[in-house]
């Protein structure tokens, strides 16, 4: 129903991990931090296991990244004054 065929095809309207990975000729395992990276397209369905993705999507990004037209990766600008809520300092008084 998701439109993937055993064995894996690049005419798939739909990727996987496995689709990338054959498709950049790496091993699958190389793939998951180019799928965490900046710019990469949303999943379909999952957000954590048993990604997929429009292979189109796919291919305008990898096409896009291969021209260096993907914005830079956003920086985040930490306060350092501030303390989390989660963690209590215990004080000690004089004794």
């Amino acid at each position: 129903p998701m439109g993937i065929k055993d064995p894996v095809s690049f005419q798939d309207p739909v990727w996987t991990i496995l689709h990338i990975a054959l498709y950049l000729d790496v091993h699958p395992d190389s793939v998951l931090g180019l799928v965490n990276s900046n710019g990469f397209p949303i999943p379909l369905v999952n957000q954590r296991r048993n990604r997929r993705w429009l292979a189109v999507d796919v291919k305008r990004f990898l096409e896009k990244r291969s021209k260096g037209e993907l914005p830079p990766r956003t920086h985040y600008q930490i306060n350092k004054s501030q303390e989390p809520k989660t963690i209590r300092i215990k004080y000690q008084t004089g004794g």
